[in-house]
């Protein structure tokens, strides 16, 4: 009996510890000590101590874990001390500033970080939209969801109530036209296209926003509606990697609690509000509307299901990054086509990127670049009650009585607008757009040691829009007293950008962490823009509506646009012990504005 109870006690074993942080020696509180492959274990207390006892005599290994360090593996021991590392920094604790980029735990403005995983979840050909609901005090307006189509973006509220109200976008450290060309075409008809669906989602690895006046203030009086920064795919560690990314998908109306009348509820609730105006036997007021209206008493529209429809986008990506030698490279191609749930709005783009850097001992030279073309179908989106917009034209012109098409097949109803005739797709309104796009950041670092670096930056924005507008000859009623009407914009913008910085980062004692820049950039827009409008197009009835086949000229308008901004800045960051931070921020502009 003696001889089996030590036996027994030969089996278990205890184990006593301490888990301790290998970057300050603190204790850690609530450390996981877990016997490795098996659920036993224990927590650490307030001292960073444990205690496992009975442990089987199989137990070998002890795993230890705590939220935001390496999990380490240790031999089982009577006494165990442990040291964690903290983990690695990835790209969702680092906040990029544009000019230069900071831990975020060392960060003293406000920020938030929405990295690639977040954005490849949005299915729209605009990543702005990836923002709405993941970032807090960022608010999207749009007045549709057509494809393409511009959006208010305010963050923590409106900044100015007669001004843009636009954020300041920065692209791989370089600022970007993020401005609606307000030609009278849309700028009426509330159909812009949004500058940022140049970009392709799929090309971004993080987009930081930065909302308070302490992270905003080195971007000086542009930042007052905030800076979104947008930091592209870069080439990556290791062997060459290729990847090819396709989406597919449905979108569908809503579900929603509101149902419109359909032709015989609508012809009672007529003849009820006669009978109670005018007065009369109920039954021949109904008779003298159906007349009226020339109705049949039977058949029905239902003028939104006429135009909607189930959209539809593909979305294909294909990409290659890796390193040769000293260069790292990312290369990409993008194709994207999206119908809208409304009839005649759609969007095409076909975008690419090339994104290359070479590092040597002491030299960095390196260039982002990217081309997009997008071509955008849609109809005026004005709230004055543009009769030309299907939705316009379904609620306010039409009603269940009266129907898509006559006797004879021909579209009825043409004086009030009868939204599937002035969309039609061979001979009704058009509403394109057509943007290209350019984007070419060459740079050029050297480091000169004990953390001095300097770095000069070129950035070329380049757009091109053009938009077309044509009512039509044959359905559009308004259209049709000019035998049909055209308005052709075209907005060239150019934004040339150059930067040179001056910077040092350094830790001195152990404790102290010094970073300082000094920074001058220059930039210059200029915008040309010219408008032409014709009418009397004589092939009209054959499909041919494109500005070239009109033959009355009804003038010609032509602006131009040129800013210049000289800057010079600094920004200022100190940290004692990674505990107490100190941060500053400086910057002049002169605007040729003012």
């Amino acid at each position: 009996l003696w001889t089996s109870i030590g036996l027994m006690k030969a089996q278990t074993q205890k184990v006593t510890g301490t888990v301790l942080s290998e970057e300050d020696g603190q204790p850690i509180v609530g450390a996981s000590v877990v016997v490795k492959g098996t659920t036993i274990g224990v927590q650490t207390d307030i001292d960073g101590k444990f205690v496992l006892s009975n442990l089987p005599s199989s137990a070998k290994t002890l795993s230890v874990s705590y939220v935001g360090m390496q999990t380490q593996d240790v031999e089982v021991k009577p006494e165990v001390d442990v040291l964690l590392k903290v983990k690695s920094l990835n790209i969702n604790e680092v906040v990029v500033t544009g000019y230069s980029t900071q831990r975020k735990a060392s960060f003293t403005g406000a920020a938030s970080i929405v990295g690639e995983n977040v954005v490849n979840k949005n299915n729209d050909v605009n990543f702005v939209k990836a923002l709405d609901g993941t970032v807090t005090g960022v608010q999207i307006n749009t007045s549709t969801g057509m494809p393409g189509s511009a959006g208010t973006v305010y963050i923590r509220g409106r900044g100015s109530i007669d001004s843009g109200t636009q954020p300041l976008y920065v692209i791989d450290g370089m600022p970007v036209n993020s401005d609606y060309y307000s030609s009278s075409t849309n700028s009426s008809l509330n159909n812009w296209i949004d500058p940022m669906t140049s970009i392709n989602p799929a090309d971004i690895e993080s987009i930081t926003v930065l909302k308070d006046a302490a992270a905003t203030a080195i971007y000086g009086a542009r930042a007052a509606n905030v800076v979104i920064v947008i930091t592209t795919k870069k080439g990556a560690e290791g062997k060459f990697n290729l990847n090819l990314d396709v989406k597919q998908g449905f979108v569908s109306m809503g579900n929603n609690n509101m149902k419109f009348a359909n032709a015989q509820q609508t012809m009672n609730l007529l003849t009820d509000g006669m009978t109670a105006s005018q007065g009369g036997i109920w039954d021949d007021n109904y008779n003298y509307l159906k007349k009226y209206y020339n109705w049949d008493g039977t058949s029905s529209t239902d003028w939104i299901d006429a135009i909607t429809r189930k959209g539809y986008y593909q979305d294909y990506n294909l990409s290659a990054q890796g390193h040769i030698g000293n260069t790292g490279y990312y290369m990409s191609l993008g194709y994207i086509n999206t119908k809208g749930l409304v009839i005649n709005s759609d969007m095409e783009r076909f975008s690419g990127r090339l994104n290359l850097d070479s590092k040597f001992k002491w030299v960095t030279l390196g260039a982002n670049t990217s081309y997009s073309y997008a071509v955008k179908d849609g109809f005026p989106e004005a709230t004055t009650g543009e009769f030309a917009s299907p939705i316009v034209g379904a609620i306010s012109c039409m009603n269940p009585m009266y129907p898509v098409y006559d006797e004879d097949g021909n579209y009825a109803n043409l004086s009030l607008f009868n939204p599937l005739a002035v969309n039609d797709k061979n001979l009704g309104d058009m509403d394109r757009t057509r943007m290209y796009t350019v984007n070419l950041d060459p740079y050029l670092q050297i480091d000169f040691g004990k953390g001095i670096y300097a770095k000069t930056t070129l950035g070329v924005n380049l757009n091109n829009v053009e938009e077309y507008r044509y009512m039509g000859a044959i359905y559009n009623p308004e259209g049709m007293d000019y035998n049909g009407k055209g308005i052709l914009s075209t907005t060239r913008d150019t934004e040339v950008t150059w930067n040179n910085i001056v910077g040092w980062k350094y830790r001195f004692a152990d404790k102290h962490d010094v970073s300082v820049m000094l920074g001058q950039e220059m930039e210059k827009k200029y915008l040309r823009g010219n408008e032409i409008t014709k009418s009397d197009f004589s092939f009209a009835a054959s499909g041919e509506r494109e500005l070239t086949t009109a033959g009355t000229d009804m003038g010609t308008t032509e602006t131009e646009q040129e800013a210049r901004l000289a800057s010079y800045f600094m920004d200022l960051h100190y940290a004692y012990m990674d505990k107490y931070y100190l941060s500053g921020s400086f910057r002049r502009d002169g605007s040729s504005a003012f």
